[in-house]
C-alpha cells in the first residue's frame, strides 16, 4: 500500500470519527432542546382545546390491578388481605422501583389517571414519582408527580388513599392525552414509601350538587328565611353578622371524588367586605378558609337579581380548591367573622360539573321569571 493511500485512509478514518462525535453532540443538543421545550400542563390547556383533545365520556372507567402490571427496579407483588384483587405491588421504598400498565384507550381524548395506594407510615417522606405515557413526558409536571397532595375532608386521617394524578397546587386532575388504542403507562419512584393496589383510567365525573340556604341542618345564632327575592333558587337565608355565630348545611356526595365548594350569595352593603370561616366535617382544610371574603353585590336581590357565585379558591393564584370527599353525607359550616350575608345555596361541584340539582320544573320557571323581572327593572 502506497504512502498516499495510507494517508487517504487515515483522513477518511478521522473524518468518520469526527462525524460520529459531532452527530452525538448534535443529538444531545437536540434532546436538550426538546427537554427545555417541554411545557407545563397549564400552558397546554389551550393547545389541547385548539387541537380538539376533548375530554372523554365520564362513562369511561377502567380499573387495572397493580399485580397485572410489569414491575422492576425492586418493586414486587405480594399478597394483601384488604386489596381489591388480593394483591398489591410493594417495594416502592426504593428509588427507581417502577410499575408499568397497558391501557387500551377506547377513544381519542384526555384521560384522568387515579391510583389507590397506601403509605407505609404516617411519618414517611412525601411520595414523588415520575410518570410516562409510551415512554414520554407529555408535560413538565409528569417528571415530579406528587401523591398525597389532595386535601381530605373525611374527618379521619388514613394511610390508604385514592386520588388522581393531579396538580400539587390545587388538586385538579391532569388530563393525559391519548389516541385510540394501546398505551403503556409507567410509574417510577423518586421518593417516598408506598404500595400500589390499582390504577384507574376514566373520563371526568360531572356533578353539581347543592342544598338550598334555607334548608340548614344546624345553627348557633339568629338566622331567618328570606322570601320573595329575585333570581333565587328557592328562598334563601339571612346569615348572622355576629362574630362567632355559625350555620351548617348537609350535602350528599354522589361518589368519591374531588370537589370545589361554591356559595351563591348577596351582600348589599356597599363598602363592606363580609368575611366567613369555612369548615368541612369540622376541618379547616386551608389557612385561607379562616377568612373567606364575600364582596358586595350591589344589592339584596329585592327587585333585581343581585346573586353572585363564590367558589373557594386560592387567594393568590385564583385557582379553585379541589378537596377529596368520600361518597355520603358531608357537613359544611359557615362561621361569621364580620359583615352581613344572604345565602341562596351551598353546593359542591366537580371540575366539569353541570349546574343542576334539586330544582324541579316549576322552580326553574319561577327562577327565570324573577330574572326577567329583575332585568326589566334594571332599566328603570
Amino acid at each position: 500500500m502506497s504512502r498516499k493511500t495510507k494517508l487517504l485512509l487515515v483522513l477518511v478514518l478521522v473524518l468518520a470519527v469526527g462525524s460520529l462525535v459531532f452527530a452525538n453532540i448534535w443529538i444531545d443538543e437536540v434532546t436538550a432542546v426538546k427537554a427545555e421545550n417541554l411545557k407545563s400542563y397549564l400552558s397546554l390547556t389551550q393547545e389541547y382545546q385548539d387541537n380538539n383533545w376533548y375530554k372523554v365520556s365520564s362513562k369511561v372507567n377502567k380499573l387495572v390491578e397493580a399485580e397485572a402490571a410489569t414491575v422492576g427496579g425492586g418493586a414486587v407483588v405480594r399478597d394483601a388481605l384488604n386489596a381489591s384483587g388480593g394483591k398489591v405491588v410493594s417495594g416502592f421504598d426504593k428509588e427507581g422501583a417502577y410499575i408499568e400498565w397497558e391501557f387500551d384507550a377506547p377513544a381519542r381524548g384526555q384521560y384522568e389517571i387515579w391510583f389507590k395506594y397506601r403509605l407505609l407510615s404516617a411519618d414517611a417522606e412525601p411520595v414523588v414519582v415520575d410518570i410516562t405515557v409510551d415512554g414520554k413526558h407529555l408535560f413538565t409536571e409528569m417528571k415530579t408527580l406528587h401523591f398525597n397532595s389532595v386535601k381530605y375532608a373525611s374527618g379521619v386521617e388514613t394511610l390508604e388513599r385514592i386520588e388522581p394524578a393531579s396538580d400539587a397546587g390545587n388538586g385538579v386532575p391532569f388530563g393525559f392525552i391519548m389516541e385510540k388504542g394501546k398505551h403503556r403507562i409507567r410509574i417510577t419512584n423518586i421518593s417516598g414509601e408506598f404500595e400500589l393496589d390499582y390504577i384507574k383510567f376514566c373520563g371526568p365525573v360531572k356533578h353539581f350538587v347543592f342544598t338550598q340556604g334555607e334548608k340548614w341542618s344546624n345553627a348557633n345564632g339568629e338566622y331567618e328565611i328570606v322570601k320573595g327575592v329575585a333570581g333565587s333558587r328557592g328562598k334563601g337565608v339571612k346569615s348572622s353578622d355576629v362574630p362567632g355565630e355559625w350555620i351548617e348545611w348537609k350535602i350528599d356526595v354522589p361518589e368519591d371524588g374531588l370537589y370545589n365548594i361554591i356559595f351563591r350569595y348577596t351582600q348589599g352593603q356597599r363598602g363592606v367586605e363580609s368575611v366567613r370561616h369555612i369548615q368541612v366535617n369540622g376541618q379547616t382544610l386551608f389557612e385561607s378558609w379562616e377568612n373567606v371574603v364575600f364582596y358586595p353585590t350591589d344589592g339584596w336581590s329585592e327587585k333585581r337579581n343581585d346573586w353572585r357565585e363564590r367558589r373557594l379558591e386560592d387567594p393568590e393564584s385564583r385557582q379553585p380548591y379541589y378537596i377529596y370527599l368520600p361518597k355520603g353525607e358531608v357537613t359544611i359550616r359557615m362561621e361569621t367573622v364580620s359583615g352581613p350575608l344572604n345565602i341562596d345555596y351551598v353546593g359542591i361541584i366537580t371540575r366539569d360539573g353541570e349546574i343542576k340539582g334539586e330544582l324541579n320544573f316549576w322552580d326553574y320557571l319561577r327562577m327565570l321569571w324573577h330574572q326577567l323581572i329583575g332585568f326589566i327593572l334594571s332599566f328603570n
